[in-house]
């Protein structure tokens, strides 16, 4: 395998933890959906990139639909390697703390407003049980699936149409 693969994957998986880190640690925390958002779109540019940058640098112009898709899921593979490394130490040291506060702190009065508004069939009297049964859902399975599901949804479609369309280039 050539060290060449691994730059693009690790380009990403740098700008995703340190977007991350800068947002979480730097107070910005109300952003952290709108980072999480944008670094899960920004997989479609890097992975054609890599997909182009195998196909110039160790192919020489010339790959082949197989190729180009095992170029493609590589930058997949390792790219969510690392954010998965990541999440788990991070959601270890500080963020399993941060939603587990957050729904301690916001649940009660989010729950009492869903159901005055309909949206939630409980009574007030459960609702310490509801807060009890979203914080035991606070796992490290749960944040390292959520990003291998997502890598992977949007990286397989990118590398498939991106194959498909580099393919169909040569002809």
């Amino acid at each position: 395998m050539n060290i060449k693969t691994f730059i693009y994957p690790a380009i990403y998986s740098s700008l995703v933890i340190l977007a991350t880190c800068i947002t979480f640690y730097g107070g910005y925390i109300n952003h952290i959906n709108k980072v999480t958002i944008i670094s899960w779109l920004l997989i479609i540019p890097f992975c054609v990139l890599a997909m182009l940058y195998a196909k110039k640098a160790i192919y020489d112009n010339n790959i082949g639909g197989k190729d180009a898709m095992k170029e493609g899921l590589k930058f997949i593979i390792f790219s969510t390697l690392i954010l998965v490394v990541f999440q788990a130490i991070f959601f270890t040291l500080d963020f399993k703390a941060y939603k587990i506060d957050f729904i301690q702190t916001y649940g009660v009065e989010l729950a009492k407003t869903q159901i005055k508004n309909g949206h939630l069939k409980i009574t007030e009297a459960e609702i310490p049980n509801l807060i009890k049964q979203e914080i035991n859902q606070v796992t490290l399975f749960k944040e390292c699936t959520s990003i291998v599901f997502k890598n992977l949804f949007l990286g397989v479609i990118t590398s498939v149409v991106t194959a498909v369309t580099m393919r169909a280039k040569l002809r």
